[in-house]
């Protein structure tokens, strides 16, 4: 067979109906995600539940961010900290220089399938401060998009607001209709909501007292 392989200088698709071969990137690609889902499920039984979220949610977003190639928008510093006295009457500490962020839309996609609230929460090890500061990282991280920041604050009791605890979830920065604004989001749970000094949060009310983005 080797010897009806080789072309002796000639073109062996001249006079063929036969199109060259293609490499088929989307569909090795594909595989490679396969396997790499293979590889999570077959260990799953040999480390803890959040262990195996874990390296699910890397996957994904992997796989996400070579699918969809996501443009993010950049700010800075400045730009933002006033954002966030504007909107939400706070102050913001700014770790960087510069920030990016998305389109609200686009951010939604990103977290389409969140692993956080998958996650166990645990008390003083892996309670909302770590799940608000992993999500913070995982979108660094995997998309560059730092302009996501930890919201220190308050919950309310919705009938009397009064203080029933603190708490530590998520401050995003988003573009809607073509307008730079900032929304609260619990890792927890994926909800979404315009920020505001008291935000609305579904089950209570987050009243924010400070932002660090970094």
């Amino acid at each position: 067979m080797l010897s009806e392989c080789s072309s002796g200088g000639r073109d062996l698709n001249k006079g063929s109906r036969r199109q060259p071969m293609k490499c088929l990137w989307s569909s090795w690609r594909e595989v490679g995600f396969k396997l790499l889902d293979l590889g999570s499920s077959l260990i799953r039984p040999l480390v803890r539940e959040n262990h195996y979220w874990l390296l699910e949610s890397v996957v994904h977003d992997l796989r996400l961010y070579a699918d969809k190639k996501i443009q993010l928008k950049q700010t800075d510093d400045k730009t933002l900290s006033e954002l966030v006295k504007q909107q939400i009457g706070v102050d913001a500490w700014c770790w960087d220089r510069r920030f990016w962020y998305a389109s609200l839309t686009d951010f939604k996609t990103m977290v389409s399938e969140d692993f956080t609230n998958r996650l166990t929460w645990l008390a003083e090890s892996f309670d909302c401060d770590n799940f608000a500061s992993l999500f913070c990282s995982l979108l660094s991280l995997v998309w560059g998009y730092n302009g996501v920041g930890v919201a220190l604050g308050a919950v309310l009791d919705k009938g009397s607001k009064n203080v029933v605890g603190y708490h530590a979830y998520n401050c995003v920065l988003v573009e809607e209709d073509s307008k730079r604004v900032l929304c609260l989001y619990e890792p927890q749970s994926d909800f979404l909501a315009l920020a505001e000094r008291e935000t609305n949060m579904d089950w209570s009310i987050y009243r924010t007292d400070l932002v660090l983005f970094y």
